[in-house]
């Protein structure tokens, strides 16, 4: 039986394996060929196996008959990276771009179910704020008018989950912006958001705490109200990372107002005061450093001291349903709208399930 071989564009070739986020000895060693050779594919397009193409599809996570098309799909669109000084030390890895073309196109399915008049629509509270706005005292007022949340009801809220919940809803439903949740490594990413195109775009970690998102939510918020995208490990910004340091500071002055910041040195006040805020001790005792009540010998201290009890902390895990599973990564907002654009006839049971990771069988039950 003759080996059946194609001829494709090279360059579609090239920009599938960037965009995956592999390096041609990577996949020369997947496909199980020589580097050279893979390289030459890349080069020419020409003569490769049918065979050794469902490989390399399968490994981008792409479908066969993206290599068949004849010209380059858009490149996704990336955030700038905000977690280090030196851009020499940006770098994203397979899981990250992943996620980041996932979001991509759920950002993309739900601009072509609502419109752009919708969406254009949906931040004309952004267009109306001026950048001086976001340094005055009357900003986080601003701000929580938009969301209707009163401190009160932040303060009334039993748990970190249900804060999570209420403040990802609020975002959504009072600003139009997605918010999504996926598992990412913690030491590579908190966070990111998106704004090159409606709609915009937030993304927390599910490793972080509640807390963790909650302040993964605000700090990327800051970055989308300053007309940016990013990617942030915000914990670890240094005063010399300038945008880092300002969304933080933006955040924490939102999530714990001054006059509710008490002065102390106390490990356990400092817990109890940031449970009641609904925000980690970490965030608490770093807004006691930017209210100038703690000295930054002590600040540092307390810092090392609350670090050291993360070591060992564990996730819970188990068994999720597919639809909880679902609901909880693209949020109600998402969810919903690709549901009734099922239920209305205007999305294909195909395309709802890939958008929603969900078996045809599974959304016949939603709708």
């Amino acid at each position: 039986m003759n080996r059946v071989e194609i001829n494709i564009n090279p360059q579609i070739l090239r920009w599938a394996r960037e965009e995956a986020g592999f390096d041609p000895i990577e996949i020369a060693d997947k496909v199980d060929v020589a580097t050279e050779r893979y390289k030459i594919w890349e080069k020419d397009g020409k003569n490769i196996p049918l065979g050794k193409l469902k490989i390399i599809a399968t490994s981008y996570k792409r479908q066969l008959a993206v290599f068949l098309l004849p010209t380059v799909p858009k490149k996704t669109s990336k955030p700038k990276d905000y977690r280090y000084l030196s851009p020499v030390d940006s770098y994203f890895s397979k899981k990250i771009l992943d996620i980041m073309r996932d979001v991509s196109y759920f950002t993309e399915t739900a601009f072509e179910l609502q419109g752009e008049t919708y969406w254009k629509g949906r931040y004309e509270w952004i267009n109306n704020l001026e950048e001086s706005d976001i340094s005055k005292v009357g900003f986080i007022e601003i701000l929580r008018e938009l969301l209707d949340v009163s401190i009160d009801d932040q303060l009334n809220w039993r748990s970190d989950s249900e804060a999570y919940k209420n403040w990802r809803n609020a975002v959504e439903n009072r600003l139009g912006i997605l918010v999504f949740q996926f598992s990412m490594p913690m030491e590579e990413v908190h966070g990111f958001c998106l704004t090159a195109n409606y709609p915009y775009a937030i993304v927390t970690n599910s490793n972080h705490s509640y807390t963790g998102r909650i302040f993964t939510i605000f700090h990327e918020l800051a970055h989308i109200i300053r007309h940016q995208s990013g990617i942030c490990l915000y914990e670890k910004a240094t005063e010399k990372q300038k945008e880092e340091w300002e969304c933080n500071s933006i955040a924490g002055r939102f999530l714990a107002p001054e006059n509710l910041i008490e002065k102390t040195s106390d490990l356990q006040e400092i817990a109890s005061f940031a449970s009641r805020l609904k925000i980690s001790r970490e965030a608490y005792l770093r807004r006691l450093k930017d209210e100038s009540k703690i000295s930054d010998m002590i600040f540092y201290s307390l810092l090392d001291k609350i670090k050291a009890t993360y070591k060992g902390e564990k996730k819970k895990s188990g068994f999720v349903k597919p639809i909880v599973k679902s609901k909880a990564s693209r949020g109600e907002t998402f969810f919903n709208m690709v549901v009734e654009a099922l239920y209305n006839n205007q999305i294909s049971y195909s395309k709802a399930s890939s958008a929603l990771d969900l078996s045809v069988t599974s959304l016949l039950h939603e709708v």
